[in-house]
């Protein structure tokens, strides 16, 4: 009896445990009705979940009664429900309202090109249905369709971004390239909505998108981080609730080699911190005759929810680099160009002009630590905390075309002798010695100009920069009456300085040539301060040791006598060696406060209204208060949008305004100039649509920029830039995107982009007339001319993925195919110097990959026609030709 008691009790028992599992289903809508796709679904304190389907569906199957299922969804309010007798949840509506930014990674299972919600682009979780502000975002899924190695091969998906300069290292925060966007200079400078140094070398498998935000930022973002045509934010992967992770490998071309890690793990059982690190090494050989890179990188970080209402999150970066300087041809400025375009040039893309011990180490080290506190369910605090190191040392390599015309200096010098008052019997004495040495070296100099002949330049860098960044921002979503409002109000601090002790000079010029017979007549003839002034002028030009032409051919001259391709780095180092550093300590802060409100008037209509004030403290060199200034500027933005279409069609327009705070120059007679403040406006208006369920995004706008009081160089500045200011330029353009998936697994994306920048108000108050040498005139050298940072007029690309169905005979199989391409550069373009035209080009790409369980297999084909081509911005700049690579990675 006691074993048929215990036998029915245990049945019971296990009976009783299986009536109290169950299914549970529903769905998920907003308040709108809409169905939510993606939701994240799942059940408090474990690790089984969901995610909601198209139809915003859901389902979870053997879950006990009296658990809590957990509702989350970027942009909305988290919502819990305990389970007890009802398995049909119905729907579930989820409130839109601010949240914390790591709970869930969302995309778009209908397009996954598409990554159109952002809580960074507004500092707020808005919908790009309801932003009147233009962004284009390039998606982790389009980094793995094209087997992407780099930020900068990645930044070519980007609409409107064309890249002027590759990352050359040569100073602190340089490690990544320059692009240009709606026709201004820019580099990626933010990391996760805040400042910090980011590096062309940083792994894709750390990035979760690529965010680049349109026009002048300045009210939300201020002037410090972003440039008059956009900021690039680089948004990275965060610690998710669960394990798992992945290894890959990718080889290719010019000696590729990639090995990456991606790992996140719970640090503890239950509502512990979650831990995430992503790791890669990456050794790169040049495509020329010589040149490389080598990458250490890792990003560990940790998020931790301490409790329901406050959350807070870690990210650390390190970066190592090792690398040659890539190759850039730096065109001549203040005199006449003799080649006009590529062909006349003769350029040879294969070459480099270094040698693989011409070297920068530059490391990078971020820290950011955010904390999100919910002071109600209307009501959020975020503080947010970064500081970014990064330091460069080693010897810098450049080329210059019109390096000869500094040598013409010889004239002036010893044209001075004319000023002595000696008699003409003496003067005649003095010319008939010097003249035999002076003019060979003048001629052999004017020959040199009369062709593009390259001076092979050196420097030896020493520099670091630190920069923190300190924010304070609330964001609320509540009602006046009945209209809504979502309004983030915030204060910024930035504090920056840059640190450099680099060396140039020459310590061989005097020595070659006529130089050293020169120099001993003058002291003979009892004419040492004409020695002394050849010996100090040219002892400080920089460092060259050769004259090459574009096609890498090594001119012979007097004045590098011992001159070879291939460059000897001892020979430079001891140069260098023997000159003392200059030593600069630049800082500058920066004080601001802004609001934003964004105001539903009604559900179809927004109006945002935004202003922000900024403090800036240029303390300047360190050693010097000759160029310190205070400055406090006014940004406001507005804009309004109107959806004919509820969450299909918006119309919207918008005014947004950005400034840049020009540094005072101390000039070397001891005045200072004093700049002031670049400021532009922008006016643009556009349409987005959001039809088929999500399967297409559309996005056109119009924009028109004004810029006043921007600085350029001076046209007839010979050698080295001379910085002036200018009136006026305005920038005008269309931008089309296009994210689609027309029909099951095809993906596609595609843009078009035409911009014209213009110098249409040429007058310049620290210009020096030529001729008459008085300060302030019209530089009519530039006028109506495009600018030569606002790079190619036109651009476009396009990429589609296709993963073969599960029923089809190449299951598990994908195909990738794309090109970018870009219209002629005027990469010089002034009256002074004339034209030179990069040529447009059409690079097309192509992606194969294979997907079973846990592993993918992928092939690409980057630029597979071959295709010459370059970029540059008042350089020359050759790209890569066909490479090939192929990539294994391991997913657990």
């Amino acid at each position: 009896m006691k074993y048929i008691l215990s036998s029915v009790l245990f049945l019971l028992i296990i009976a009783n445990t299986n009536a109290q599992k169950t299914t549970i289903k529903g769905k998920v809508v907003d308040n709108y009705k809409n169905p939510l796709t993606g939701v994240s679904i799942h059940i408090k304190n474990s690790k089984k979940g969901v995610e909601s389907d198209f139809n915003g569906n859901f389902e979870i199957k053997d879950i006990q009664k009296n658990q809590t299922i957990v509702f989350s969804y970027i942009g909305f309010k988290t919502k819990e429900i305990t389970i007890s007798n009802n398995t049909d949840l119905g729907t579930i509506i989820l409130y839109e309202g601010n949240e914390l930014l790591q709970e869930v990674v969302l995309r778009s299972k209908n397009n996954s090109f598409s990554r159109k919600e952002t809580a960074y682009v507004s500092k707020l979780p808005l919908k790009d249905m309801e932003n009147a502000h233009v962004y284009t975002t390039v998606t982790s899924a389009l980094l793995e369709s094209q087997v992407v190695t780099n930020l900068d091969e990645a930044m070519t998906n980007a609409t409107g971004i064309y890249k002027l300069w590759e990352g050359t290292g040569r100073s602190p925060g340089n490690g990544t390239a320059f692009f240009s966007s709606r026709g201004f200079s820019v580099q990626p400078r933010m990391v996760d909505g805040v400042a910090g140094v980011t590096f062309s070398a940083v792994d894709p498998s750390y990035i979760e998108r690529i965010e680049v935000i349109k026009g002048p930022s300045a009210t939300l973002f201020g002037s410090t981080e972003t440039s008059l045509g956009g900021l690039i934010n680089v948004v990275t992967k965060k610690p998710f609730e669960g394990k798992g992770g992945s290894v890959s490998y990718t080889g290719g071309s010019f000696g590729l080699n990639r090995v990456s890690l991606d790992y996140n793990t719970p640090l503890g059982k239950t509502n512990a911190p979650y831990f995430r690190v992503n790791a890669s090494y990456l050794t790169q050989d040049s495509f020329q005759d010589a040149g490389f890179k080598n990458t250490f990188f890792i990003a560990p970080s940790m998020s931790y929810r301490i409790n329901n209402r406050l959350n807070a999150s870690v990210n650390l970066e390190y970066s190592q680099t090792e690398s040659t300087n890539p190759s850039m041809l730096f065109l001549r400025s203040g005199i006449p160009l003799v080649a006009t375009n590529i062909d006349e040039l003769n350029i040879n893309p294969n070459k480099s002009f270094t040698s693989n011990d011409i070297t920068l180490n530059n490391s990078t080290f971020n820290t950011r630590a955010i904390f999100d506190y919910k002071i109600s369910d209307t009501w959020t605090s975020q503080t947010a905390f970064s500081s970014s190191y990064a330091q460069t040392d080693g010897l810098y390599q450049y080329q210059f075309d019109g390096g000869a015309s500094g040598l013409l200096l010889l004239s002036s010098i010893t044209g001075q002798l004319n000023n002595l008052g000696l008699d003409a019997a003496t003067l005649g004495y003095i010319n008939s010695l010097l003249d035999p040495l002076v003019n060979p070296m003048l001629l052999e100099a004017s020959s040199l100009l009369t062709t593009e002949s390259f001076t092979r330049v050196y420097s030896e860098r020493d520099a670091s920069e630190t920069r923190f960044n300190l924010q304070q921002n609330f964001t609320g979503d509540f009602k006046i009456g009945d209209v809504r409002n979502r309004l983030v109000f915030g204060v910024d601090y930035i504090s920056n300085q840059r640190n450099s002790k680099n060396v140039n000079g020459n310590t061989e010029l005097t020595s070659s040539s006529n130089f050293p017979q020169l120099i001993a007549t003058l002291n003979a003839l009892g004419l040492s301060p004409f020695s002394d002034a050849i010996e100090s002028n040219f002892s400080s030009f920089p460092y060259f040791d050769a004259f090459i032409a574009a096609n890498g051919d090594v001119i012979p001259t007097t004045f590098t006598p011992n001159a070879t391709y291939f460059t000897d780095a001892k020979n430079v180092q001891e140069n260098f060696d023997q000159l003392d550093p200059f030593i600069s300590n630049l800082k500058s802060q920066t004080l601001a406060a802004y609001v934003s409100d964004v105001i539903n008037v009604t559900p179809a209509l927004t109006v945002n209204v935004g202003l922000r004030l900024d403090h800036f403290i240029q303390d300047g060199n360190l050693s010097t208060k000759a160029d310190d200034y205070t400055k406090t500027t006014l940004s406001p933005s507005a804009g309004i949008l109107y959806q004919p279409i509820k969450d299909k069609v918006s119309v919207f327009g918008n005014y947004q305004t950005g400034f840049v705070n020009n540094n005072s120059i101390v000039n070397p007679d001891g005045t200072t100039s004093v700049f002031q403040p670049t400021k532009a406006v922008q006016f643009e208006g556009g349409v987005k649509t959001n039809l088929i369920n999500g399967k297409l995004n559309l996005g056109a706008s119009y924009y028109h920029i004004t810029v006043n009081d921007f600085t350029t160089s001076d046209p007839y500045a010979l050698l080295f830039p001379v910085t002036i200011d200018m009136a006026e330029s305005i920038s005008k353009g269309f931008e089309f995107e296009i994210n689609t998936s027309p029909i099951k697994n095809l993906n596609i994306r595609a843009s078009y982009s035409l911009n014209d920048r213009k110098y249409t108000d040429v007058y310049s108050e620290k210009a020096i007339d030529p001729i008459t040498g008085i300060t302030g005139r019209e530089v009519i050298e530039y006028l109506d001319r495009r600018p030569t940072e606002a790079g190619a007029k036109n651009l476009y690309n396009f990429w589609a993925d296709y993963k073969f169905d599960e029923n089809s005979f190449a299951k598990n199989f994908g195909l990738g195919f794309g090109f970018n391409g870009a219209s002629e550069n005027l990469t010089k373009n002034n009256s002074v110097a004339g034209v030179f035209t990069i040529p447009s080009y059409t690079i097309f790409n192509a992606s194969l990959y294979y997907n079973v369980d846990k592993f993918r297999v992928a092939l690409k084909a980057n630029n597979f026609t071959n295709k010459i081509y370059y970029n540059g911005w008042t350089t020359v700049n050759a790209q890569a030709p066909r490479a090939f690579l192929g990539t294994v990675s391991y997913s657990f």
